[in-house]
């Protein structure tokens, strides 16, 4: 493997950063690539090999064989099951940029020499990969929803009882030092698992949304993704018809998590459990589509502004107050932290309706650099991106601007066709509680 060396560039947000740009599309290991998103419609496309890896994380049988379940998947000392998302470079097509319009390109980490050379080719650097002004290789994300593993810790395993912010179903406030039921709990229990994990970001949520695009495109058959549609549905399916169903495929099949108020899920209990990951694959992120809705950080509103979080911001740092700098919330965080994108932005303007996720026309934008990278990367539309399309799932936007703006992401099991992995809900607050939101973690090579 490469010896990482660490310069100095400037990210798309003219903040200055540090970028290992010594691990290399080429450097094999076993029967992989190191740090290689792979090849959109092909097997193990989505997932891939850390180039190494952090105290408490370990191999599992196939880690490192694409053809295996557990392709690029890891296992912490709690018992969870994280999938390696190596960086990657991304082109948004326009009709007019070398790709047809909505069609996604991904490269490899180390296909370009740096950003600005990708950035002069019409390529960007995902914000997902930027943290605390550095860029990262690759994040682990949580496999499953989060749950109980029965010490207290919110883990990412199969078939476990997906955590919510209410008392009445698998709440926070079960695990060690009892989070608070509500949706800001979710970043004290993320860090039940240890100090390196946090409640996943809006921009690393988006980026598992841009890889199924990129692979429903590419695609031609069900080998390699198996949800797979030649015609309305390619995309990532779920629980989400309030039957332990899926609204856009009578196949699939979910186990109750034994909730009786409700039909949810437990985690990962597909009976087509491929159907249900952001690239087809058993070795892909599960649950996307519905199951629970999923608490997100880095997008929020005043009921004034929209913010997006700085790209020197740590979002392992954050804190779940509304007073500190360190907040991901209140007056003092936002300063601190965020970057103000207005009163509205896009298909986003405070206008207290429900929209729908694609378009005929341009869906997001093709930028490289500025709000637009930004934006894009947090999956908001462009104003020309919302009035619905199959390509992206016809998914929900629930277009609000309310103070302590939390967001949510993916769908309940309950939410029918509005679920999906682009599904975004911008009406809810830091404080709310609800039995059907919970979340999943994420920790940053």
């Amino acid at each position: 493997m490469s010896t990482l060396v660490t310069r100095t560039i400037q990210t798309p947000d003219g903040s200055p950063v540090s970028f290992p740009n010594g691990i290399r599309i080429g450097t094999a290991t076993g029967a992989g690539l190191v740090n290689n998103i792979g090849t959109p419609g092909q097997q193990g496309f989505g997932v891939g090999i850390a180039p190494s890896l952090p105290t408490g994380f370990a191999k599992l049988y196939g880690t490192e064989d694409p053809a295996s379940d557990n392709y690029g998947n890891y296992q912490y000392s709690d018992g969870s099951v994280m999938c390696y998302l190596p960086a990657f470079f991304y082109k948004y097509g326009t009709g007019a940029n070398g790709f047809a319009l909505n069609v996604v390109d991904i490269k490899a980490f180390g296909y370009f020499a740096d950003v600005a050379t990708a950035n002069a080719a019409g390529y960007a650097l995902h914000r997902a990969f930027y943290n605390g002004g550095t860029i990262r290789p690759g994040v682990f994300v949580d496999k499953y929803l989060a749950s109980n593993n029965g010490s207290g810790v919110a883990s990412s395993i199969k078939n476990g009882n997906p955590l919510s912010s209410a008392a009445a179903h698998n709440p926070f406030s079960g695990l060690s030092g009892a989070p608070a039921d509500a949706y800001y709990g979710a970043i004290a229990a993320a860090k039940t698992r240890g100090s390196i994990f946090f409640c996943n970001s809006r921009f690393i949520h988006a980026a598992l949304a841009l890889l199924s695009v990129a692979h429903a495109s590419a695609a031609t058959s069900a080998a390699y993704c198996a949800w797979y549609s030649a015609g309305s549905t390619n995309y990532p399916k779920g629980c989400n018809n309030n039957a332990l169903g899926d609204a856009n495929d009578a196949t699939l099949a979910f186990v109750w998590d034994g909730y009786a108020a409700n039909n949810s899920a437990k985690t990962g209990s597909a009976n087509f459990f491929a159907k249900t990951t952001h690239n087809g694959q058993n070795c892909g992120v599960a649950d996307l589509n519905g199951t629970m809705w999923e608490i997100n950080l880095g997008l929020t509103s005043d009921s004034t502004n929209y913010y997006l979080l700085k790209t020197s911001a740590d979002v392992a740092a954050i804190t779940s107050g509304n007073t500190l700098a360190t907040d991901a919330w209140g007056a003092t965080g936002l300063a601190a932290l965020y970057n103000n994108i207005g009163a509205t932005y896009q298909s986003i303007t405070a206008s207290s309706t429900q929209k729908t996720f694609g378009s005929a026309g341009q869906v997001l934008s093709e930028a490289t650099s500025g709000t637009a990278w930004e934006a894009a990367s947090a999956g908001i539309p462009l104003l020309t991106g919302v009035g619905g399309s199959n390509q992206f799932g016809q998914d929900g936007l629930w277009d609000y601007r309310p103070n302590e703006l939390c967001v949510i992401s993916g769908g309940s099991w309950y939410s029918g066709g509005d679920a999906g992995v682009w599904a975004l809900d911008l009406s809810s607050v830091r404080g709310n509680s609800s039995s059907s939101v919970g979340f999943r973690s994420a920790s940053y090579l």
